[in-house]
């Protein structure tokens, strides 16, 4: 729909355009996240990417058929901004710490590859003959890769403010002589009690869960121990899960910490009983409030 040339008629399409996907992508984010069944989690990341790819695609068609011209690197920034955006809300869905680990080497994976194609064309360009369009593709190819790596290392736009994990270091005790220690410590989420996490091949010390489903686990993968904090209740039995039920338990001030600050509270509280064995349950979390 824009016109040939760079005109008022272009930047107001370009303006409406982005304006239009802004609102149509979070009201499409907002229509399926209401529905958290595995299958349409699964469908609607599959979506996105999809869509990231067709944008991409475009863009890089956009530069070819104009011969790099303005109007063309024009549609591939805007298309390039748009597929990022479709890239990252789907990478901001994997919270378990395997789809996490896989999220991140597809994204690594894939930003060394869009790395090593935007240097070979320019170079390419360089060597050869010079072709302005070889040099935008491959600026366009590396500032992806960059963003790609970006996203793979954790830099996730839309879960910036905190990651609902938390790691306990020099973790030394297996899950069993863990419960054992925490089991007569009354929580936030109450007692401990030990399950089944279908992400997790091991059993694992849960929390939980609450009326809103909420629950906190703890787990090694790869060598570590990790405590998460989740409210995807199809992750436990369903059995299990409800004959666990609980109130959320506020501490002696009536104080109850946010759901995403969880994990961070009961590392503290483990990494307090590894270093002098005392177990003792806290709502205070460093640098923030309870």
């Amino acid at each position: 729909m824009l016109p040939q040339k760079m005109n008022i008629l272009f930047w107001i399409i370009f303006g409406v355009s982005a304006f239009f996907f802004c609102i149509g992508f979070f009201r499409m984010g907002a229509v399926i996240d209401k529905y958290k069944t595995k299958k349409v989690k699964r469908y609607s990341n599959i979506l996105l990417i999809l869509s990231g790819i067709v944008l991409n695609c475009s863009g890089v068609l956009a530069i070819l058929k104009t011969h790099s011209m303005e109007r063309g690197i024009s549609i591939a920034v805007l298309l390039l901004i748009e597929a990022i955006v479709m890239y990252s809300a789907a990478a901001s869905r994997a919270v378990t710490l395997r789809f996490q680990w896989i999220i991140s080497l597809i994204f690594r994976v894939a930003a060394v590859s869009l790395a090593v194609g935007g240097i070979a064309a320019i170079v390419h360009s360089i060597i050869s003959s010079f072709s302005g369009t070889n040099i935008a593709i491959g600026v366009f190819l590396l500032v992806e890769g960059i963003v790609f790596w970006a996203i793979g290392s954790g830099n996730d736009p839309f879960n910036s403010s905190f990651t609902p994990v938390s790691v306990v270091a020099n973790m030394n005790k297996t899950v069993q002589e863990l419960y054992d220690a925490l089991a007569d410590t009354e929580t936030q989420l109450g007692f401990p009690w030990i399950g089944k996490v279908r992400t997790a091949k091991e059993e694992t010390i849960i929390y939980g869960p609450t009326e809103e489903n909420v629950f906190v686990y703890g787990h090694y993968h790869l060598g570590k121990f990790y405590i998460v904090c989740d409210d995807d209740i199809s992750l436990l039995d369903v059995q299990q899960a409800d004959a666990h039920r609980i109130a959320m338990i506020p501490d002696s001030k009536g104080n109850c910490l946010d759901a995403e600050l969880l994990p961070e509270a009961y590392s503290n509280m483990i990494t307090r009983y590894l270093e002098n064995g005392n177990v003792t349950w806290s709502t205070k979390i460093n640098k923030h409030k309870a």
